[in-house]
């Protein structure tokens, strides 16, 4: 379905499983950003390709207070120039990031949600449920506004494989800031299989609250399956957004993807 929504490693089967205000006129005509005052006019088309994109990550700090920040220098066409994609990534609570978190493993997951291509890894383990509990949040920025940011977030699913044994038992909740649309992979009958709208709040509708996969009771998708996918389209501009991460149920290790992304952008 598509929806819109305004708001502010091997196979994981085999894982130990952004006020108003108002100026004179003239005032602000000489408030204009330096990055428009120095582009002019033109957009260009951007494609964010994990595979082959310049991407380096930095931490500092450590355990729970560790923050790990990924940068992507994404190449535009002749006549502009790149465009840097920050991924800001700081964990509230107890769970803990994989060593692999904020990575891009392109010979171990080459295919993420049926996509065509690898993607960014956001992975947890020693999992506490529960989204005051721990959640990892992740903080996407643009050097620049950009427009018609499209990516599709994959692997949103849950694990009960383990029934009363919780120890590989998960049960993904993303949640992601902006205004912006999303639509869901179809699973028959007019129903999908990641339910929510992707805004933190209750559950007790399939059209609200997280996006989570509609039913706990299942096991776990491989990463390379596209049930899991949300594709999400921000269709004004945009240069700061946030997305949330968390596990519902169980302590078992979890993870999404974060495909690449496609954009237009000023090319200076």
């Amino acid at each position: 379905m598509s929806t819109t929504v305004s708001s502010n490693m091997p196979s994981r089967r085999n894982v130990v499983r952004s006020a108003a205000w108002t100026v004179p006129v003239v005032a602000a005509s000489t408030a204009v950003p330096a990055y428009a005052a120095s582009c002019g006019s033109t957009t260009y088309p951007y494609t964010l390709t994990w595979r082959t994109v310049t991407y380096a990550t930095t931490t500092t700090g450590s355990g729970s207070t560790l923050t790990k920040t990924g940068t992507a220098t994404i190449p535009g066409p002749a006549g502009s120039s790149p465009v840097i994609a920050t991924f800001t990534s700081t964990q509230v609570g107890i769970d803990s990031r994989t060593s692999g978190n904020l990575t891009v493993q392109a010979n171990n997951y080459p295919n993420v949600g049926a996509t065509g291509g690898t993607g960014l890894l956001l992975q947890h383990q020693g999992i506490v449920a529960g989204r005051n509990a721990s959640r990892q949040v992740v903080r996407i920025q643009f050097d620049r506004p950009v427009t018609g940011l499209r990516f599709t977030i994959t692997d949103i699913d849950a694990n009960n494989a383990a029934g009363g044994n919780q120890s590989a038992d998960f049960w993904d909740r993303v949640e992601l800031t902006g205004n912006r649309t999303f639509t869901a992979t179809p699973r028959g009958g007019g129903n999908v299989y990641v339910i929510g709208t992707g805004v933190a709040g209750s559950e007790n509708n399939a059209g609200e609250g997280p996006w989570r996969m509609y039913n706990n009771s299942t096991v776990a998708s491989d990463n390379g399956d596209s049930a899991g996918n949300i594709a999400v389209t921000y269709a004004g501009a945009v240069q700061d957004i946030t997305l949330t991460y968390w596990n519902a149920r169980g302590t078992g290790n979890q993870a999404i993807f974060l495909s690449g992304f496609t954009f237009d952008a000023l090319g200076c």
